[in-house]
C-alpha cells in the first residue's frame, strides 16, 4: 500500500474522491499566495488612501493671517504703485492665494486717482510681479476722482477682476456707470486705468441730462 495516498471512505459505497499530499500541499501554496497578494492589495490601498487625505487636508489649510492689513506695491524707483488694504487676509499654500475681507484697491498714481471697494476679494498669483490679479466680490464699487482730462466716475458691479500691475479691470456681469451728468449701464465691461478709457461689451443704454439714447451691440 502506498503510504502517501488514503482513500476515503464514501457513503454511497462507491470508491471515494484519491487525494494525495503533494497535491494538498499545492492547494495549499496556491491559497497562501492568492492570501498574500490580497492582503498586500489591501495595505498598499490604505496608504495611499492615507497619503491623499492628508495631502489634501494640509493643502486646503490656511498657513497665515493678517488683521487689518495694508499692502503697498512700490515700483523699482521708489514709487508707490498701487495699494491694498482689507480687514483680514487669510493665505492658503496650496496654490498661494488669499482671501480678503473687506478689500480696497487704491491706484497711487497722482493723475490716475482710482479706488475700488467690495465685501470680499480674493488675491492670486501673490509675488508675481506682473500678473496678480485681485478678483472682488459683491457690491464692488469703482471711485475715481475728476482728472484734467475726465469728469468724476463712479462704477457699481457685483463682480471685477482687476490687473493692478497692468492698471487694466474687467467684469461679464451688468455694470452700471455715473460719469458726470451721464448715467451708463450695460453688460461686461473692460477698463484701463492708463489710457482712462472704460469700454462697455454689449446691452450699453445712457442717459443724458436731456435726452435718452440707447445703442445695441
Amino acid at each position: 500500500m502506498n503510504l502517501t495516498q488514503r482513500r476515503m471512505p464514501s457513503l454511497t459505497g462507491k470508491p471515494g474522491i484519491l487525494f494525495t499530499m503533494s497535491k494538498m500541499r499545492r492547494w495549499l501554496l496556491v491559497m497562501f499566495i492568492g492570501l498574500c497578494t490580497l492582503m498586500s492589495y489591501w495595505v498598499l490601498e490604505m496608504v495611499r488612501s492615507k497619503n491623499d487625505s492628508g495631502t489634501k487636508t494640509i493643502s486646503d489649510r490656511p498657513d497665515y493671517f493678517i488683521e487689518n492689513f495694508d499692502f503697498i506695491k512700490i515700483l523699482p524707483d521708489g514709487q508707490n504703485k498701487y495699494r491694498i488694504v482689507g480687514t483680514k487676509l487669510v493665505h492658503y499654500p496650496n496654490d498661494n492665494h488669499a482671501d480678503v475681507t473687506s478689500p480696497v484697491l487704491t491706484s497711487m498714481d497722482p493723475t490716475r486717482p482710482v479706488t475700488v471697494r467690495a465685501h470680499r476679494g480674493t488675491i492670486k498669483n501673490i509675488g508675481n510681479k506682473t500678473k496678480n490679479e485681485v478678483h472682488l466680490f459683491e457690491k464692488v464699487v469703482l471711485t475715481r476722482a475728476k482728472t484734467d482730462t475726465a469728469e468724476p466716475l463712479q462704477l457699481d458691479t457685483e463682480y471685477m477682476m482687476a490687473y493692478p500691475d497692468q492698471n487694466r479691470m474687467e467684469t461679464d456681469l451688468p455694470v452700471a456707470i455715473l460719469s458726470g451728468d451721464i448715467i451708463t449701464t450695460g453688460t461686461g465691461m473692460k477698463a484701463n486705468n492708463a489710457t482712462e478709457q472704460i469700454h462697455i461689451l454689449k446691452n450699453v443704454y445712457s442717459i443724458l441730462p436731456s435726452q435718452k439714447i440707447r445703442t445695441k451691440r
